[in-house]
């Protein structure tokens, strides 16, 4: 049964009374009415529908001030779902939610050079069929979903326009959103992975309550997400990587971009790879081939000189790029998250510890930094599900 339209019969306000509850721990009536502004006859008149409707219950009793113990409402987590996925060039990962983005269930599988978007779209709406026959059993229903993918994107229409670095073939002009809109009627919101991360940390994760947020997810590339005052800095041609090529070296190494001394030429995966891999070039050549970027995180972890001299060029110049991104938009946390965080804590160590000395006589203010965010490896595909959900809010804010 296709319940995709669940909130567009209601109201504004009770549009946000409920983005109020989402947002929040359980609350009660009384400070909804303070959040909201709405008297509470008007805040109960607003409230029906949506316990009519099972988004929301009344659960514990709150602490009593004298009278009468008051109740809690909160999100009904046993109702409606979310789908999230995060395609990325090494792995995809479906994730199913409830409102409060809690995951209920994911599914994860290595990409590979037999992943094309045929076989990669036939393995999620699989998994995704299953799940869903399931929570039908139990009175439920799946309302939205949301990808969080590689760029560059139409957005608007929902397409993969040209990735690079994929390693199977067909990854161009790929229309995510009507393929599944069709095959499973509900509806679909596709934007670039780090942005997905960054709403999901920012409204449900350690960011919350902070008003500049910075998401950089290293891996093969180097992926940036940035929310300012509740609103995504959306980059040119909506690009997720334009931090990525920021040029920190006119005379540096050549990037894919055309241009020299972008930060992705010396931090991402690949890169610190391709250098390790110079350095042993005296090696035999199928010993350097094995060589895999979590065999360079272990070997700098027990001091391989060049492993560590790779790890640490490619934090130092990050931390310089990051230090730059700070000073510009003054967030109050910064997230690194990714494959080479995950593995590597001297990255993470020389980059931060480096970004940090560099603004040290600007001033850091309350900034602090995360390893890995409060989603850590789940921040895209439960971020994409916060997209659709926010989308379903029309929540023009923050999407």
């Amino acid at each position: 049964m296709n319940r995709s339209n669940i909130f567009s019969g209601l109201t504004l306000e009770s549009k946000k009374i409920l983005s109020l509850i989402l947002h929040d721990q359980a609350l009660t009536k009384s400070v909804l009415s303070e959040l909201s502004g709405l008297k509470l006859t008007s805040l109960s008149r607003m409230m029906q529908p949506l316990e009519e409707l099972k988004l929301i219950a009344g659960s514990e009793i709150g602490e009593s001030t004298g009278g009468r113990k008051p109740v809690l409402y909160d999100i009904d987590s046993r109702k409606y779902y979310l789908i999230g996925i995060d395609i990325s060039r090494t792995y995809t990962q479906v994730v199913l939610t409830n409102l409060k983005m809690q995951p209920v269930k994911k599914y994860r599988f290595e990409m590979n050079g037999n992943s094309t978007p045929k076989l990669t779209l036939s393995i999620i709406l699989s998994w995704i069929r299953e799940v869903q026959e399931k929570i039908i059993r139990q009175n439920g229903s799946i309302i939205g979903m949301g990808i969080g993918t590689v760029g560059p994107l139409d957005r608007n229409s929902g397409v993969v326009l040209n990735p690079e670095n994929f390693e199977a073939p067909g990854w161009e002009n790929i229309h995510l959103k009507s393929i599944f809109e069709k095959r499973l009627e509900i509806p679909v919101v596709i934007d670039n992975g780090a942005n997905a991360a960054v709403l999901a940390e920012t409204c449900f994760g350690i960011g919350k309550g902070i008003k500049n947020v910075i998401y950089i997810n290293c891996g093969v590339g180097i992926r940036t997400g940035l929310i300012s005052s509740g609103v995504f800095v959306r980059n040119i041609n909506d690009s997720e990587d334009a931090f990525a090529h920021m040029i920190i070296d006119l005379n540096g190494e050549k990037c894919s971009c055309g241009n020299r001394g972008c930060i992705e030429t010396y931090s991402s995966i690949y890169s610190i790879a391709e250098r390790f891999r110079e350095c042993k070039k005296s090696a035999a050549q199928e010993l350097q081939d094995k060589y895999s970027y979590i065999d360079i995180c272990k070997a700098a972890e027990s001091n391989d000189s060049s492993a560590r001299q790779v790890i640490i060029e490619g934090a130092e110049i990050m931390g310089v790029g990051l230090a730059n991104l700070i000073k510009l938009l003054n967030p109050g946390i910064v997230i690194l998250s990714g494959p080479l965080i995950k593995h590597s804590g001297l990255f993470y160590e020389k980059c931060t510890e480096t970004a940090l000395d560099k603004i040290r006589t600007h001033g850091a203010g309350k900034l602090f930094f995360s390893n890995g965010g409060y989603f850590n490896e789940n921040a895209i595909s439960v971020g994409a599900a916060a997209l659709v959900l926010e989308n379903l809010l029309e929540n023009k804010k923050l999407i």
